[in-house]
């Protein structure tokens, strides 16, 4: 019997080599007023654990990599919070964040990723009506 081909180790940056930013978001094209629209959010971050392997089943601190990662997402429509999420280290690289908005009134949407180290990053964009 032949053996299993293992595919190659994927290479994963360091958490100083890592590019940051900028923050994106994404609206419809297609907007009318009262619509439930679908918002995608995106950064450019790492998310570190900051855990190492120390045994066949347990894990503990790792001094040489510590935890990073998306803490905080906060969400703006005009000048109101709307929404925030907190998150944590099991959140993926590069997050992707989709979420529901009705479309009541033109105005920002505006998007703060907050990481754990305390840096933010900031993306808004103008709901406008598109449809009648």
């Amino acid at each position: 019997m032949a053996e299993p081909k293992l595919a190659p180790p994927v290479a994963r940056l360091s958490t100083s080599d890592y590019p940051r930013g900028p923050a994106r978001i994404r609206l419809p094209r297609r907007i009318a007023k009262g619509d439930v629209i679908r918002i995608q959010a995106k950064v450019r971050h790492p998310s570190r654990t900051g855990l190492k392997m120390t045994g066949e089943h347990a894990f503990g601190p790792d001094p040489d990599n510590p935890a990073i990662y998306i803490r905080l997402l906060e969400i703006y429509y005009g000048d109101t919070k709307i929404a925030w999420y907190e998150m944590s280290s099991a959140v993926s690289d590069d997050p992707i964040v989709t979420f529901p908005l009705k479309a009541s009134r033109e105005a920002p949407v505006r998007v703060v990723f907050t990481s754990s180290e305390g840096k933010t990053y900031e993306t808004s964009a103008p709901l406008k009506f598109t449809v009648d």
